[in-house]
């Protein structure tokens, strides 16, 4: 919710991770794939999802 306040959200897509997930109907969603539809989820809705390299060169560039 901090993004539909008005703060600058960020999710560092390579310093998160999470585990194999099971469905309810007990299909079994490997991590890789659930980790990829949390970050497109977030993506653009409540948060600007990006890696470490291009999160640090923004923050050099904004402090130049």
């Amino acid at each position: 919710m901090a993004r539909n306040l008005g703060f600058n959200v960020y999710v560092i897509s390579d310093a998160t991770a999470t585990f194999d997930k099971v469905g309810f109907d007990g299909a079994r969603y490997p991590a890789e794939e659930v980790h990829k539809v949390n970050l497109a989820s977030l993506h653009n809705e409540f948060a600007t999802v990006t890696d470490t390299e291009t999160l640090l060169k923004h923050l050099s560039f904004i402090r130049r």
